[in-house]
Parts: structure tokens; C-alpha cells; sequence
């Protein structure tokens, strides 16, 4: 492992006028050959103004071949206005749910007691009073839980795999948000989701996606798809441009889902988790992820390629950026651990890859891609048994030389 010495050192992300590149993307099922050539980033630089300096260019694109279609069926299209059939796709079965048309609920009888996180893992123990029942009081100052799943910690999966649940992407959903193209209408959303949110008891966490410059969430859609595999609930601006605009993108797609899941004509009703919200994008759209994380419904974050500075974080933090990024860099990313004081954070920067390289490529999880998810695990859904990715003296990562890994408060 390489460690990185920051102290005394901030640096901020100023990117220039960034010329527009081209973009592709495989299709197809099955893995892409290891040889396929990383994709380009797209669009100009986006100067956030008061939100933060200047950002990056993103859009890296990844594929979105087909998948093994596999695990229950059930669920259906989301009443929050989408006008679209859903377009479904599934995942072969891996993690602690049976798969081939099961409906089996996972073993949750070792739940902790309140559901709650502290320093990147929930308070209380196994067995600890029991199931956690949601509550008609709110948690930490957020949203009060709903009493239709209970919130608890769900059974381990393997992140470098896909998870068990058969998702579903629902297209121009939620209202519109941030700045408008050309004085029209500004953008929806993309929902990323497990297809039978009701297959398990569990409420389900919720991602808040930020694209990077230019790009769209489908762009990303290896890596959302296997989050909501994984159990997620993944709400991603449409927005190209989604560090602009007041209120936020990122954070009107958060307000939107919370609100779903208090309506009954939603197929999100009382099955959220509204305590355990995570942030994450990629450059411009990790910009807005570093400045959504600000809000106190945001309990952990993943700013990818790009970070601002955020003085008030509501709980852990992974600041991620490739090596080989010369576009923009990891001075931001290591400024943004500099300026955290009391909470778990980490510099995690893997090294071969540049601003784009990082990505997944057709059903082959990337590297990064599976940190990310054993990252959102951890801290979303109580995995204890991914926590030594991170914590401890010897981490997994710590200890990986293709990684270069510096930490706070994150030793125990």
C-alpha cells in the first residue's frame, strides 16, 4: 500500500473549458473483453459558481448489455407519473436471498435494535431487542420510518457480484429539476430499483445518482442496476447538468421518493428506508454529491472523480479518484478528507485507472464499482461482514497495492 501524507495540504479542483469528446457503449449481453478500450468523457466544464468552483467534465459511458435473467418476479410500474412500461432486466442470484422465482425473505433474526448508524456501523447489537419495528418518530432529525417494512440489517452480500433481487428502471419519473435546456422544461428522473420491493421485509435504502457533464444516468447503468440489485433504491437525475440549480437535483429526487413512500397510490409505499440515504456521482455530478451531502438526510457519500469541500457531513465519506485522471484530478478528493474532523472518511484512490477507466463494462463489475457497492453496504444496510473493506488497521483495501488508500477516524 502507497499512504498519502495531506496534512497541510488543500488543494481545490479548478478545471477549464473542456473540450466536448465522443462517447460509446457496448450492448449485448455477457461480459466485454478485457481489452475494450475505456470510454471518453463528454461535455465542456461546468463552473458551479456559489456551489463550489469550477467542476469537471463527466460522461464516461458504460454499457448496458443484457442480463441473465433470473430471481422472482412481481413488483410494478411506479405511480409517481411515469407514463412509460418499465424496462426490466435481471441479475443472476448471489448475497443471502434465493433466486429462480423464490420468495423466500432472507434470515433477519439477528436485526439490531434501532436501525441507526454510528461512525459507519449501526448502533446496538445482534438480537438486540429484537426486530426493529419502524417507529412513528424520526431518527437523527430526518424522516420518521413507515410502518410497512422494518429497518434492520440485511444479510451479507458479495459486492463484486450482482445481487439477488430482478430490477426494473422506470424512465422520466418525479417532477422536474434543476436548470432548463434552453428555456424549456428541466429534466425528470431514472429510477433504478429491485422489481418485488416487497420480497423481503426490509426497507429498502435509497442512492440519490449525479451524472457527470453531458452525460445521463443509463450512461452509469451497470453500476445503478447493481445497486438496486443489490436492494437499493437508486433515483438519478436526468439532469446533463446537475450541479445547477436551486434546489438541487440530486436533493429534489430525494424529497420526491420520501414522498412516494408516505403515498399509497406508489409502489414505493412503506418500503423505504428514509434514515439510511446515500450520495453519490460522478464528476460534475460528484461536485453536487460532495454539496448534497450537506443535507441532514444524507448519511454517507461517494464523490467520484471531482469533490468540493463540505465542512458538514452527516456521516462517512469515500472520496474516490483514479491515478491517471488528468482532467480533473485528486487534489479535490484529497482536500475533501483534509476538511473532515470527527467522521469516518477515505481517500481511495485506484490507481491505473483515469477519469472514465473506472467504470463497469456489460455484467463484469469493475474494480471500483464494487467498492462503491460494498461502501454503500456497509453504511446503508448494516454489512457488517464488508466492513473490513475499510476499517481496521488492515483493511482490504489498506493492504491492496493496486489501491492508495489514506483515512480518518477509521482505524477501529
Amino acid at each position: 500500500m502507497r499512504t498519502v501524507d495531506i496534512a497541510g495540504k488543500l488543494f481545490s479542483v479548478v478545471v477549464m473549458t473542456l473540450t466536448a469528446m465522443g462517447c460509446h457503449s457496448n450492448s449485448g449481453g455477457g461480459a466485454s473483453s478485457a481489452n475494450t478500450s475505456p470510454p471518453s468523457d463528454t461535455g465542456g466544464a461546468i463552473t458551479s459558481g456559489s456551489e463550489g468552483g469550477a467542476t469537471g467534465s463527466g460522461g464516461a459511458v458504460t454499457s448496458v448489455g443484457g442480463a441473465v435473467t433470473s430471481g422472482p418476479t412481481g413488483g410494478g410500474q411506479n405511480a409517481g407519473g411515469a407514463s412509460r412500461q418499465p424496462e426490466t432486466s435481471a441479475v443472476p442470484s448471489s448475497g443471502g436471498q434465493s433466486a429462480g422465482g423464490s420468495s423466500r425473505a432472507p434470515d433477519t433474526s439477528t436485526r439490531l435494535s434501532g436501525g441507526r448508524v454510528d461512525a459507519g456501523v449501526r448502533t446496538g447489537g445482534a438480537g438486540s431487542g429484537g426486530t426493529s419495528t419502524a417507529t412513528s418518530s424520526p431518527i437523527d432529525g430526518g424522516v420518521a420510518p413507515t410502518e410497512g417494512c422494518k429497518i434492520g440489517p440485511w444479510p451479507t452480500a458479495d459486492p463484486t457480484k450482482a445481487g439477488p433481487f430482478k430490477t426494473v428502471t422506470e424512465n422520466d419519473v418525479g417532477p422536474p429539476a434543476g436548470e432548463a435546456p434552453d428555456g424549456g422544461v428541466a429534466p425528470r428522473f431514472t429510477m433504478f430499483r429491485p422489481q418485488n420491493l416487497a420480497e423481503v421485509e426490509l426497507c429498502h435504502p435509497v442512492i440519490t445518482w449525479g451524472n457527470g457533464t453531458g452525460s445521463t444516468p443509463n450512461m452509469y447503468g451497470t453500476l445503478l442496476r447493481n445497486f438496486a440489485s443489490h436492494g437499493f433504491v437508486v433515483i438519478a437525475s436526468n439532469n446533463t447538468n446537475v450541479a445547477r440549480g436551486n434546489p438541487a437535483p440530486m436533493l429534489v429526487g430525494v424529497t420526491w421518493v420520501l414522498e412516494q413512500n408516505e403515498d399509497p397510490s406508489s409502489v414505493l409505499y412503506r418500503r423505504l428506508d428514509p434514515t439510511h440515504i446515500g450520495a453519490t456521482g460522478h464528476s460534475q455530478g460528484a461536485m453536487a454529491t460532495s454539496q448534497a451531502s450537506g443535507d441532514s438526510r444524507i448519511t454517507t457519500s461517494i464523490p467520484i472523480e471531482g469533490a468540493s469541500t463540505q465542512r458538514n457531513l452527516h456521516g462517512p465519506a469515500m472520496f474516490f479518484c483514479g491515478g491517471q485522471d488528468t482532467l480533473v484530478g485528486c487534489n479535490g478528493a484529497k482536500s475533501a478528507l483534509a476538511a473532515v474532523t470527527t467522521l469516518p472518511a477515505m481517500y481511495a484512490e485506484l490507481i491505473a485507472v483515469d477519469h472514465g477507466s473506472w467504470m463497469s463494462r456489460g455484467n463484469t463489475l469493475s474494480v471500483a464499482d464494487s467498492a462503491f457497492t460494498a461502501w454503500m453496504r456497509v453504511h446503508l444496510m448494516g454489512d457488517t461482514a464488508l466492513r473490513s473493506w475499510f476499517y481496521g488497521a488492515d483493511c482490504k483495501l489498506c493492504m491492496d497495492s493496486a489501491w492508495n488508500i489514506d483515512r480518518k477516524n477509521m482505524d477501529q
